[in-house]
């Protein structure tokens, strides 16, 4: 895979649009479409801009294609803190329906009552 290509997969896993990612990096989405099309060659400029904004981004694997996307370990990293997330969703929505089940219970009781 070309760095190029590497890039235009960074965009992809990082950012929701090429606009969203030029904010990021400091890089113009008219350069960006450069380097997406082939026209462009990535610059070191770029690839500065890149590492700086990304910094979880590892520079040999942008540079080379060699090793994976993500430095040792902050891969890993982002997967641990979006399990802590998930959990404490987990743990949220758990409180928010044990409240609902209170409350339609108490409906009910009301509802109970009314009819008579």
């Amino acid at each position: 895979m070309s760095i190029n290509k590497r890039v235009e997969t960074l965009i992809e896993k990082t950012s929701n649009s090429k606009s969203e990612f030029s904010k990021a990096t400091g890089i113009g989405t008219v350069i960006l479409s450069h380097i997406s099309s082939g026209r462009n060659k990535v610059s070191l400029t770029a690839v500065e801009q890149i590492i700086k904004a990304f910094p979880s981004i590892s520079a040999d694997w942008l540079l080379t294609g060699k090793g994976q996307m993500y430095r040792d370990g902050l891969g890993n990293d982002i997967a641990d803190e979006l399990e802590t997330v998930l959990v404490q969703l987990e743990d949220e929505y758990k409180r928010y329906a044990r409240s609902m089940e209170g409350k339609i219970a108490l409906l009910r009781t009301t509802i109970g009552a009314l009819k008579g």
